[in-house]
């Protein structure tokens, strides 16, 4: 597991092959609290069921690698949104064109 600094998600242990990873900055009761299920397929094979959109692979060789993922890409996420946004440029409305 990295060393990074983490204490906004949490892994816990379900049952001797599945774990489920938190987002703890959500209340408890909250239904996006649940960020993602681990599956333990054999030995060096865990499936990843994503319950949010991230990008992240979907095959790991330990839980602590989805766990790590994770954290890793929501620091990019959160760094990325410091940036101002892309200008969009404004132009007037296209002219309606009567047929004649």
């Amino acid at each position: 597991m990295s060393h990074e600094s983490n204490i906004r998600f949490e892994m816990r242990k379900v049952t001797a092959i599945e774990w489920v990873i938190l987002d703890l900055s959500l209340p408890e009761n909250h239904p996006q609290r649940t960020m993602a299920c681990v599956y333990e397929i054999d030995d060096l094979e865990y499936d990843v069921v994503w319950l949010r959109d991230f990008g992240l692979a979907e095959h790991y060789m330990s839980p602590a690698e989805v766990l790590d993922d994770l954290i890793r890409a929501s620091h990019r996420s959160t760094r990325s949104a410091a940036r101002p946004p892309i200008p969009i440029p404004h132009r007037p409305p296209r002219a309606e064109r009567v047929p004649a």
